[in-house]
């Protein structure tokens, strides 16, 4: 994270102040007293043309500026001593609506940095007394998990509290011998559990704590006494809960697919050029298949989508069916599992071949044994996210995202979702979204199913209650974000 340079100094003005309103001969005689001076520039590094603001500016546009500030200088005034607590608002829309980001007196090089998330977003500034600063949300914290390296919680100590696929990343891996289990603030009604694994990813013997609805918390000081010995070989933990329709933020249906024809919004890619898009044709290599009601892709072995474990020696030749898309939203899809549970596919989210993010239902011939597996893939770099399971013969899956936060969750019925981790991956606006189908190795050809395909968007006060009536399904997500 950029931390910003507090300046000592007071800032010494070379130029005129830009104002916004000079309607008395008080203020065209008086000297103003700005509190804060604002320097904004088009290139990060403060670099390339700059704006100077120290009042209120509505629209950026009538500086020349206009959703192009890359870093920005915010100088203590000469009046800054009689508001300590006066902040720059730097806003994405005109007139000072939509998302915001509160500066106070420091350097702030490059607002692309994760730290903002601002870079060439800033549409008008304003000043005030700012109590709520910008930054990330962490989500929502079913579990507090706290676990030690010596028994009666002694020792070196780690609080968790989202899916670790590797206890070496909280420095105690093969090491835990105590652990606490605590409800957090968003403990769901149904109660939870925190999955303890023997192995890295969440592989191997499996030790459940559950949290039911009327219990705070469970402690168990000595894993070495346990009648399922788990002293010093935790190697991966998962919490799990149960929730309904995801986080509940997204509930506006502005997308949705059920593949009785293709709609035209969607890009297919097929990189290595031997699948066919054809109705009812033999499935020689990989071959897209419409059916009514549903859609399905058939891929022949060796057709992969990551770049294998040093970075070249996989592949990136699954075939794909993606759309646009901007903005916050979730995406929900419903598979069917084939004869023999030969699916192995879902969710792609995708900016480039450096940064993207899948949630699959794999193959029961595959190593995964037909988990559900939420994955990213960042500068050719995979990390096993989280893990879901369920014994159905139809799978829900669902991603929402809110900025650089991904959160997976899948079902057996749509209704009682299950968490799969979270993910922060940084990759900003525009994205694609869509569905894979993979056939990794030498397993059998695959047979992936799908049944429909939505995007919804947060509930807001203009489209509350109106999902139900949009007239087409069929136009792209992309298009449908908020203002």
């Amino acid at each position: 994270m950029t931390t910003p340079y507090q300046p000592t100094n007071m800032y010494q003005p070379t130029t005129t102040y830009q104002t916004t309103q000079t309607t008395s001969n008080y203020l065209a005689t008086t000297p103003r007293v700005p509190r804060l001076v604002v320097e904004l520039y088009v290139d990060p590094d403060f670099q390339g043309p700059k704006a100077t603001i120290i009042d209120n500016v509505p629209f950026l546009g009538d500086f020349g500026f206009l959703k192009n500030v890359s870093s920005a200088k915010v100088f203590r005034g000469p009046g800054y001593a009689t508001s300590p607590n006066y902040k720059a608002i730097l806003h994405e829309l005109r007139d000072f609506k939509g998302r915001q980001l509160v500066l106070g007196p420091g350097y702030y090089p490059n607002l692309h940095d994760i730290a903002y998330d601002f870079g060439d977003v800033t549409s008008s500034v304003s000043f005030g007394f700012a109590l709520v600063t910008a930054g990330p949300e962490y989500g929502t914290i079913p579990l507090i998990v706290e676990v030690y390296r010596d028994i009666n919680f002694k020792g070196t100590k780690s609080i968790v509290l989202r899916d670790v696929n590797h206890t070496a990343q909280i420095g105690l891996h093969d090491a835990i011998s105590s652990i606490r289990v605590l409800r957090g603030p968003n403990f769901p009604i149904n109660g939870c559990r925190a999955i303890f694994y023997e192995h890295i990813e969440f592989e191997g013997q499996q030790m459940v704590v559950p949290l039911g609805p009327l219990e705070y918390h469970k402690s168990l000081p000595n894993l070495y006494t346990q009648p399922q010995y788990f002293g010093a070989i935790i190697s991966s933990i998962k919490i799990e809960s149960w929730v309904s329709g995801g986080t509940g933020r997204f509930r506006d249906i502005v997308f949705l697919d059920e593949f009785d024809t293709l709609k035209p919004v969607w890009e297919w890619i097929d990189p290595r050029g031997d699948c066919q898009r054809q109705i009812g044709q033999s499935a020689v290599g990989g071959v897209l298949r419409e059916r009514g009601g549903w859609l399905e892709i058939h891929v022949g072995p060796n057709h992969d989508l990551w770049w294998g474990p040093d970075g070249r020696s996989g592949n990136m030749d699954a075939p794909r069916m993606v759309q646009p898309i901007s903005g916050d939203f979730a995406v929900e899809i419903k598979m069917t599992s084939s004869e023999q549970n030969k699916e192995h596919g879902g969710i792609l989210i995708w900016k480039d071949p450096d940064h993207y993010i899948r949630l699959d239902k794999t193959s029961a011939l595959h190593g995964f044994r037909g988990d559900i597996r939420f994955e990213t893939h960042v500068n050719r770099k995979y990390s096993a996210i989280g893990r879901g399971k369920h014994n159905s013969v139809v799978n829900y899956l669902r991603i929402e995202r809110n900025r650089h936060e991904f959160q997976a969750f899948s079902s057996p019925d749509g209704q009682t979702w299950t968490t799969c981790g979270n993910a922060t991956v940084v990759m900003n606006d525009p994205l694609l979204v869509g569905m894979h189908a993979l056939c990794p190795g030498n397993i059998p050809p695959t047979v992936t199913r799908f049944d429909y395909f939505k995007i919804m968007r947060p509930v807001t006060t203009s489209t509350l209650g109106l999902a139900s009536q949009l007239p087409n399904y069929g136009a792209s997500g992309a298009n449908t974000q908020p203002r």
